[in-house]
């Protein structure tokens, strides 16, 4: 048996829940200790509830939202905010901006324009038209901490559980729940992981999952930083809220086309 199908097997002996795309990423795991770490790892009912999270978003051809980011790019912490569509197949993004971007338009389509991201601006950057940019490229990348192909509620929600995943033979890690949370007014259920120590493997010191406490549909994703020294606080890293979600629109290939008349490409 080659060492791929064990890995399979050995995790879909844990719970098909737990299995993801790419089993070798996990970080110095031999076949039989993955199994084992995952199984007893106190990160297995956050993954679980990844993978529910992902089989709902499923269910949703596209949606609408609300979009408000929140990201440290160097020693400044960047915002945004954003109406947005999202067609999950093809994987496909509409964008207009609110403050402080005001107007701003992007569009990226998957298998479409190059596999570009389109731009629009607004006052005197309007001039120079609608800019085709790689999504990995400096330009689109330097106000992100992620490329616009991995949009979407589905890719954060396989991305954190991916995460997850890696890091469930990590010593001391703490899980905790927090059933009757809210962001405003929306009342919330709360995951909170948190790696007490700064080690080999750990990507972020505090994660926390907030979950449509009626939905289950994911309402925020926060990530800190690890202290910069003793005794300080947790920096905040990167924060994704995803407001008035609005499944099943039935949106069509003009509402991630520049030619749409309501946009101002």
């Amino acid at each position: 048996m080659e060492r791929r199908q064990f890995v399979n097997l050995v995790l879909s002996s844990v719970g098909t829940s737990l299995v993801f795309a790419n089993p070798l990423q996990l970080i110095g795991a031999e076949p039989i200790k993955l199994a084992a770490a995952l199984e007893n790892s106190k990160l297995k009912t956050p993954i679980k509830l990844c993978r529910q999270c992902e089989q709902l978003m499923d269910q949703h051809d596209d949606y609408k939202m609300v979009f408000v980011k929140r990201e440290l790019i160097g020693r400044v912490m960047n915002e945004a905010i954003m109406n947005v569509k999202v067609r999950q197949e093809p994987l496909s993004v509409y964008m207009l901006f609110g403050k402080p971007y005001e107007g701003r338009e992007v569009i990226f389509v998957e298998g479409k324009n190059n596999n570009e991201l389109l731009v629009h601006e607004t006052g005197i950057k309007s001039l120079a038209g609608t800019l085709s940019l790689d999504p990995h490229g400096s330009m689109a990348m330097k106000e992100n901490h992620h490329s616009i192909n991995k949009f979407g509620i589905k890719n954060l929600v396989t991305e954190l559980a991916d995460l997850w995943i890696s890091e469930a033979h990590l010593p001391g890690i703490e899980v905790k729940y927090y059933p009757k949370a809210k962001i405003g007014e929306k009342a919330c259920k709360t995951i909170e992981v948190t790696h007490p120590k700064e080690i080999a493997g750990a990507s972020y010191h505090i994660t926390r999952f907030y979950l449509d406490a009626k939905t289950n549909i994911p309402v925020r994703l926060q990530h800190y930083s690890f202290p910069t020294k003793p005794g300080a606080e947790p920096v905040l890293y990167e924060e994704y809220t995803f407001l008035e979600f609005e499944p099943n629109q039935g949106f069509k290939d003009i509402d991630f086309d520049i030619e749409n008349p309501d946009y101002n490409f």
